[in-house]
């Protein structure tokens, strides 16, 4: 489920939750909450029917202490809890949009963000957008095969999408490659631009793939 503002590009006020993750729009990400931090913003997410920001770490770590996040993010909606005995809980959560960080404050045990969240219109807005589309859909369905060929375990998805957002979404979540280049197609709002990028990267990885495949050891 997509959750994407119509229009104006609106500002609001989020939890964040900085993680060695990069998560698009679409995505499903469970996670096991345990420090004390996170359960107080689980909680305050649960009786405010709030989102909380997913944000890929730039500097710092995961667990305790202090973690510097990139400015774009996704902000998730939580689908499912279950709390353990000891007060940990295994969450589902899924994403819904991405947002870009204003301001962030530090008052509390876990970081709570002002964010801007783009508007419908704004990332769409494109007359050729329909042709990029069709060039990134054939390359991914073909990235996706290639995968299958290589990884035993690799499936492909049972649907990919029509919506060019979404299926920039998708692709973004499925590319395997390193989280700062995954971290750069997050922060590309307008959808062409996006889907230009991947493209690029698609062809690249594409390439890759069949030398792979073409080798005699494999």
């Amino acid at each position: 489920m997509h959750i994407d503002p119509i229009s104006p590009s609106s500002e609001q006020e989020i939890p964040l939750f900085p993680l060695n993750v990069v998560l698009f729009p679409g995505g499903i990400l469970p996670l096991h909450i345990f420090e004390q931090r996170y359960k107080l913003m689980i909680q305050f997410c649960v009786e405010n029917q709030s989102p909380f920001g997913v944000v890929l770490i730039k500097d710092g770590e995961e667990v305790g202490g202090h973690a510097e996040p990139h400015r774009v993010g996704t902000a998730v909606q939580i689908v499912e809890i279950d709390r353990l005995e000891d007060g940990r809980m295994n969450l589902i959560t899924s994403g819904q949009y991405r947002f870009e960080i204003i301001e962030i404050q530090r008052d509390q045990s876990y970081l709570v963000a002002k964010v801007r969240v783009p508007s419908l219109i704004e990332i769409e807005n494109h007359e050729n957008l329909e042709s990029i589309t069709a060039e990134a859909d054939e390359l991914y369905q073909n990235y996706e095969s290639l995968l299958e060929q290589l990884l035993i375990l690799w499936k492909t998805p049972e649907t990919i999408p029509s919506v060019p957002r979404h299926l920039a979404y998708q692709i973004g979540m499925r590319l395997q490659i390193p989280l700062e280049e995954k971290q750069q197609l997050l922060e590309m709002f307008p959808v062409d631009q996006l889907l230009k990028r991947e493209i690029v990267v698609l062809k690249r990885e594409t390439y890759k793939f069949k030398l792979q495949l073409a080798a005699p050891n494999n």
